[in-house]
């Protein structure tokens, strides 16, 4: 299997940047003599594209018309190969090379089918602004039959624009698209069966500023007790704000202040850091709000009796540290059928696994926002680890992963393909 045809391009009219990647892709396709085998498109573009997605997605399904099924959102910033184009307009689109059979898209213009075949891994977009986001998650999750889930989703201020649609079903979407395709609203994504070979790593940005502590007492999203003690007692103490609590009449704008620079990690017991890093099965959300009735803390989220609370914060030298850690293990998983077998050494025949494709989303506060097109250090250390692999991607609101919302992460789907010998 050959690498992805991938491509992008930023320019301040969306039709320009569009034909930019439709040469790009035409080359690489050519190239590769991969005509019969672009099934499927991935399309994400720039907030500023968001009123035009409609037009883009039908330019790109007219210039291929073998893709058969488009997804994608408009996101906060498009990242591409090392660039982050930040609040430009930019167009970036992969056509990754996966039997139409194991594939399967859903949108609310087109939704779920159950029994269609067994979904292992989803890739997710969605949109932030939902009222229902945190209720539709779960159900999500269960239409989905446990596969796993990554992606994100996006609040753009009312300019929200997502697409995930298979151009074989006319009654659902016509060829010119010029009926629908692009929903504001909900989840959309991509279901791919086992056959198709892809691994989903997450990455956390936050370091742990307290001990951890075992959720004791709940109701609904806000959190009472932690260790049998009132939980707004426990957090204050951990991020050194005790002496507010002891104040006759404290500032309470000065206090919301302090607690929107701190974040909550919900984790299984003994499961909360990884180093210096809230552990990557954490996950990680804002404080909603606290309640000095109850002495409760209000977290952006679902917190459950049992779970482990910590306070954490937003660290570069933590983010970097848990991207490094989560490049590790994936060239470990890739290589470890090369290092096991016993004729490694000795046979032509290679082994082990390669990367042919990755999309990469991250929160968009990971970074402040860049406005111009700009080499992304992130992008740049992904591909130092991992070589020069076809990858795009987008900065979401927040991020999913295995089907929980996080925020300050990153997540990288990759897809990958048996090492071939060079001919």
């Amino acid at each position: 299997m050959p690498f992805f045809p991938c491509a992008h391009a930023g320019h301040p009219v969306w039709q320009h940047a569009v034909k930019q990647v439709v040469v790009q892709l035409h080359a690489q396709i050519s190239m590769q003599k991969l005509e019969a085998h672009c099934h499927l498109g991935v399309v994400y573009v720039s907030e500023v594209y968001a009123d035009h997605a409609r037009e883009i997605v039908a330019m790109l399904s007219q210039a291929l018309p073998q893709v058969q099924q488009w997804l994608g959102c408009a996101a906060h910033g498009v990242l591409a190969g090392d660039m982050d184009y930040g609040q430009s307009g930019a167009v970036a689109v992969m056509l990754p090379q996966v039997d139409a059979r194991d594939c399967h898209v859903f949108s609310g213009v087109r939704p779920w089918q159950p029994g269609q075949f067994v979904p292992h891994s989803v890739l997710v977009h969605g949109d932030a602004a939902s009222p229902r986001l945190m209720a539709d998650m779960p159900l999500l999750q269960a239409q989905l039959a446990g596969a796993s889930l990554t992606g994100g989703v996006c609040d753009l201020q009312g300019h929200h624009a997502q697409w995930a649609w298979g151009a074989g079903e006319p009654q659902n979407m016509p060829m010119s698209i010029g009926g629908g395709g692009v929903q504001v609203g909900g989840f959309s994504g991509i279901a791919f069966a086992g056959r198709v070979e892809c691994v989903a790593v997450g990455m956390q940005g936050c370091k742990p500023i307290g001990a951890s502590h075992h959720i004791t007492k709940v109701d609904g999203d806000v959190v009472l007790e932690l260790d049998g003690r009132p939980a707004l007692e426990v957090f204050f103490s951990d991020v050194n704000w005790g002496d507010v609590l002891k104040q006759r009449h404290p500032n309470a704008d000065a206090i919301w202040s302090k607690v929107q620079q701190t974040m909550i990690a919900m984790s299984a017991p003994g499961d909360y850091a990884q180093g210096v890093c809230i552990a990557a099965q954490a996950r990680v959300m804002r404080v909603a709000g606290i309640d000095l009735l109850r002495q409760g803390v209000v977290v952006q989220g679902v917190p459950k009796l049992g779970e482990t609370m910590t306070a954490c914060q937003a660290d570069a030298q933590a983010m970097r540290t848990d991207m490094r850690r989560a490049c590790a293990e994936l060239w470990e998983l890739l290589t470890t059928s090369a290092v096991a077998s016993p004729d490694a050494a000795t046979t032509s025949v290679p082994t082990g696994r390669s990367i042919c494709g990755a999309i990469y989303i991250r929160n968009r506060h990971r970074h402040a926002a860049v406005r111009q097109p700009s080499v992304d250090a992130e992008l740049q250390l992904i591909r130092h680890a991992l070589g020069p692999i076809p990858l795009l991607g987008f900065t979401s609101s927040y991020e999913i992963h295995a089907g929980e919302l996080q925020d300050m992460s990153a997540q990288l789907f990759v897809f990958t393909q048996p090492l071939q010998a060079l001919t």
